[in-house]
């Protein structure tokens, strides 16, 4: 695992795009703005096999962070890399005086609801119709963990 750079954004947009393809998005953020995250925020890796297969980017403001997202790799999906991100970010944000972490996802996004709920965050609100689909639109949750 390592701290992202302005160089991985390719790799992480690709990612992103794989991630967040309908019906969980649009296709992601494109490079450019991979590259403006991976130079101002919290941006961990992991790779395998030599490439890239997942990655988190954290936002942080003062003693509160929020992770914008985490994706991984199609090919690497179900290894725990996810798992491994969230674990490391909240070492270091706790090292660097975070008291409180935010998201949000999607409520028609079991998995990574799933996936929130097991690593302890709590459901603090609902924003109706956030998200767009081609099928309609959906609330997105957002989440606390202290």
């Amino acid at each position: 695992m390592r701290q992202l750079t302005p160089v991985d954004a390719r790799d992480m947009a690709s990612i992103h795009a794989e991630s967040f393809a309908p019906p969980f998005g649009s296709g992601g953020w494109d490079a450019l703005e991979m590259a403006t995250h991976a130079a101002r925020d919290l941006c961990l890796g992991v790779r395998q096999d030599g490439h890239l297969a997942a990655f988190i980017i954290v936002s942080v403001a003062s003693d509160q962070a929020e992770i914008l997202t985490i994706a991984t790799a199609d090919a690497s999906r179900r290894q725990g890399f996810a798992q491994r991100l969230m674990d490391e970010a909240l070492i270091r944000l706790e090292a660097d005086g975070v008291t409180e972490l935010f998201l949000e996802v999607a409520e028609d996004n079991v998995g990574a609801l799933a996936f929130y709920k097991s690593a302890g965050f709590q459901p603090i609100g609902r924003r109706p119709g956030y998200y767009r689909r081609v099928d309609g639109r959906f609330a997105a949750i957002t989440f606390s963990k202290k």
